[in-house]
């Protein structure tokens, strides 16, 4: 719940006059609100911000069983590309000074035919094999500190420390608390975008095609961040994590010691996600992320 939500029990009928506007006559009998305003549990809208997921319907879930999702045209990831870190952070097209509409359109004219080209260039030659991998662990928080478990909810896998931002939130501070002895459920996704993008990339930097280089790495970077996003979107229809993602970095990116306590509990390498010998996650454009339950 938003911290600037109330507590206020909101009823069915009320819900309903939100809405669609309120109606011109109510004609309820007191017996009849009352049973409307079963329809509608109070655990829906009067959970206070410190509760913890045990408290919710959620549905459950196998937990370590890690599920693989394939996604044959990356056409289909497009809906879930953040296009504008794709063209300012990754393509360099730095927005100037001036109105929203003269950016659109700079980008209209600029960035879009890239992208279209370069959805074009992978889908005929099969330069990026989406796959990811995701599974549901069993955790805990104590201050900064979110804890995975093992199945035996003893001993932990992996410890991740979330920075507490200026205005006192933490991530780690919506799951429950370590000494609570309440387990609530994270899930973690790992993401493979194949090898042939890498080394048609580096072809390209090799001999001097810096611009292509950089639209081809930066595409398939920000295909792979969008992949977890299309994984995340398939967490949520089975009901369990509905919270934020966060990502945990891709193969230069992100720290060594938590993404290879991940890839091994995931057996992520059933997608061929591994660790190179200086200590790299391989291949270059795979990615690790957690999806929290609320």
């Amino acid at each position: 719940m938003p911290e600037n939500a109330t507590n206020e029990t909101v009823s069915a009928g009320r819900l309903v006059d939100t809405l669609f506007g309120p109606r011109a006559e109510d004609g309820r009998t007191a017996r009849q609100r009352a049973a409307a305003d079963e329809e509608l549990p109070d655990y829906l809208f009067n959970v206070p911000d410190d509760a913890s997921q045990a408290g919710l319907p959620l549905i459950r879930v196998a937990h370590y069983r890690p599920k693989t999702i394939v996604q044959e045209d990356v056409a289909g990831l497009i809906p879930y590309l953040d296009e504008l870190a794709l063209f300012e952070r990754r393509w360099g097209f730095v927005k100037q000074a001036g109105d929203r509409e003269s950016w659109c359109a700079r980008m209209d004219a600029e960035a879009v035919p890239v992208l279209e080209r370069l959805t074009g260039l992978c889908r005929e030659r099969r330069l990026l094999h989406p796959r990811a991998l995701y599974a549901y662990f069993y955790a805990a928080a104590q201050d900064e500190t979110l804890y995975l478990y093992r199945e035996n909810k003893r001993d932990v896998f992996l410890s991740i420390d979330f920075p507490r931002l200026k205005n006192g939130a933490c991530a780690a501070d919506k799951i429950a608390r370590a000494d609570s002895g309440v387990f609530e459920t994270v899930a973690a996704v790992a993401v493979n975008m194949g090898r042939s993008a890498t080394e048609l990339a580096k072809s390209w930097l090799n001999a001097g095609k810096d611009v292509d280089y950089r639209f081809l790495n930066g595409f398939a970077l920000e295909s792979a961040e969008a992949m977890i996003r299309l994984a995340a979107a398939r967490i949520a229809r089975e009901e369990c994590c509905l919270g934020d993602v966060h990502f945990l970095g891709t193969a230069k990116t992100g720290d060594p010691a938590v993404q290879s306590a991940l890839i091994k509990m995931l057996n992520a390498g059933a997608i061929d996600i591994a660790f190179s010998r200086n200590y790299l996650m391989m291949p270059e454009y795979s990615a690790l992320a957690l999806v929290f339950p609320r």
